[in-house]
């Protein structure tokens, strides 16, 4: 039984560690321009739409004798040419995240150090990958004991924040209706703030592929990861008011220096189990799905957004956010088509008690479709007017 608890605590922290990144700090800003009318909106509508994308990816992966990530499944149940352009939008994508996490680490621990030690953000970004790299390199026991930890310390600093800053919280800083035409603003980085899909591989074989536990896990994940955005969301915006900036920590520096500190601690953990989460999804792809060996995987990895960021790439944070919203809405729609195609398998009757009908299946395909159009609309109409 302790055994159990243990995995259970593992896996979820890996899930909790996967999903909470660069999504959760954009989340502040968004709620300013959009309002929090359309931040609460777009909660209610997605926090159970991607439980259920969750739920449906999970009882894939119990359908199948043997592991795949999603270009895998792909070209298993739908075929070869959807498995490879599956390939292209979810590695791509993946690297130009690890690539921001690189960024973005070293802005952090630069501002944390460099009064202390001196150095530079190139130096820090460098120090930090390199520790992640070696989570990677000794596998999946490692990943989740460091994700239970880091997990552990991220609701620390999280209640920190609140605590710290609960004084100058002001509700009327909360920019109820937002600016005009902003309302879905926010629909794609909240997206990937909810995102857990890249974990569910790696939780899956930490429980054994225990369908109750499974259950438990992404339940208790996708409640806990909204929990934290409504608190994080909520308590930096009624702190920072109009002078939210899209990093969420910058705009703490004037008002509070603790809540600073701690924010930026909080920036560094949610930053580095992001990075092994999505560095070992990219490893298991080109792994499982692509037949390359362990090392090969591994260098492919995590070593082409590192070779970026020698190049001088440091300014990709738009293209990303847009990346990642037309990449995991496309995801997403090939998960349900998938879902139709294995809907009497036995592995979904082990995870739904009540399977999603096919008018469910048709709403989730119109949100995510609808997605992308708009953010699709949005990118290229901000890219004439600059």
């Amino acid at each position: 039984m302790r055994h159990n608890h243990k995995k259970f605590f593992q896996a979820t922290a890996v899930m909790l560690g996967y999903i909470i990144g660069v999504g959760m700090f954009g989340m502040p800003y968004l709620m300013q321009e959009s309002g929090v009318v359309s931040f609460l909106f777009f909660m209610a509508i997605l926090v159970p739409v991607q439980f259920l994308v969750h739920m449906m990816y999970a009882s894939l992966i119990l359908s199948t004798r043997e592991y795949h990530r999603m270009p895998g499944y792909a070209g298993l149940y739908i075929g070869k040419k959807m498995k490879n352009l599956v390939f292209v939008t979810k590695v791509f994508g993946n690297w130009g995240g690890l690539l921001a996490y690189i960024i973005i680490t070293g802005s952090f621990m630069f501002t944390l150090f460099e009064p202390i030690f001196g150095g530079n953000e190139f130096f820090y970004a460098t120090l930090v990958y390199i520790i992640e790299i070696v989570i990677i390199f000794f596998g999946i026991v490692m990943i989740a004991k460091v994700e239970l930890g880091m997990t552990f310390l991220l609701l620390f600093a999280v209640t920190l924040i609140l605590l710290k800053g609960g004084n100058y919280i002001n509700v009327e800083n909360l920019n109820l209706m937002g600016r005009g035409g902003a309302f879905f603003l926010h629909y794609g980085a909240m997206l990937m703030a909810l995102d857990g899909n890249g974990a569910l591989p790696i939780v899956t074989r930490l429980v054994k592929r225990d369908a109750k536990m499974i259950r438990r896990v992404i339940l208790y994940s996708t409640l806990i990861v909204a929990m934290l955005l409504l608190v994080f969301t909520f308590s930096i915006a009624g702190i920072t008011g109009d002078a939210t900036t899209q990093n969420a920590l910058s705009g703490l520096e004037e008002l509070l220096d603790g809540v600073v500190l701690v924010s930026i601690i909080f920036g560094v953990i949610c930053m580095i189990t992001s990075f092994i989460g999505v560095a070992e999804s990219i490893k298991e792809t080109f792994s499982w799905d692509y037949g390359y060996g362990e090392k090969t995987s591994f260098l492919l990895a995590v070593f082409i957004p590192y070779i970026l960021y020698l190049l001088g790439f440091s300014d990709l944070i738009e293209v990303i956010s847009f990346v990642g919203a037309v990449g995991g809405g496309f995801s997403a729609i090939l998960m349900v088509i998938i879902f139709r195609k294995i809907r009497n398998k036995r592995g979904v009757k082990k995870m739904f008690k009540y399977r999603p009908n096919t008018l469910v299946q048709g709403l989730l395909i119109c949100i995510f479709v609808l997605g992308i159009v708009y953010s699709l609309w949005d990118f290229f109409s901000n890219l004439q007017i600059g």
